[in-house]
């Protein structure tokens, strides 16, 4: 069967099938893949919720470490006041100074905190 307008062959019915299977497929695909982003999404929001927890819990665990160490072992004054802390991969808090040579070394796990000069 041919397809025709007005008296002209446009296209066979055989094309415009085999047109129509085609938008099926990438419809179908597009649905699969919309799906796909979908759950990626979800799971993305899942996984910032979870880190966002660690954070939390991270940032609980060494406010609760700095509160709890024993400064008064370390010598203050004017000139060794630090400047901010780093927290290390080995849990450790490297406090820097800002008008001294004396690092500070705040290990939570064991709520002490040493000196060393650099």
């Amino acid at each position: 069967g041919l397809l025709t307008v007005n008296g002209e062959i446009v296209v066979t019915k055989k094309k415009l099938e085999e047109a129509k299977g085609t938008i099926a497929t990438m419809s179908s695909t597009n649905e699969e893949l919309s799906n796909t982003i979908k759950e990626q999404d979800e799971t993305i929001a899942s996984l910032q919720s979870q880190l966002q927890q660690v954070f939390q819990i991270l940032f609980e665990k060494i406010c609760d470490a700095i509160v709890n160490v024993d400064f008064t072992s370390v010598p203050v004054s004017a000139d060794r006041s630090w400047a901010g802390g780093v927290l290390a991969g080995n849990g450790r808090i490297y406090a820097v100074p800002s008008a001294s040579t004396v690092v500070a070394i705040i290990d939570p796990s064991t709520n002490t905190i040493d000196t060393t000069t650099i």
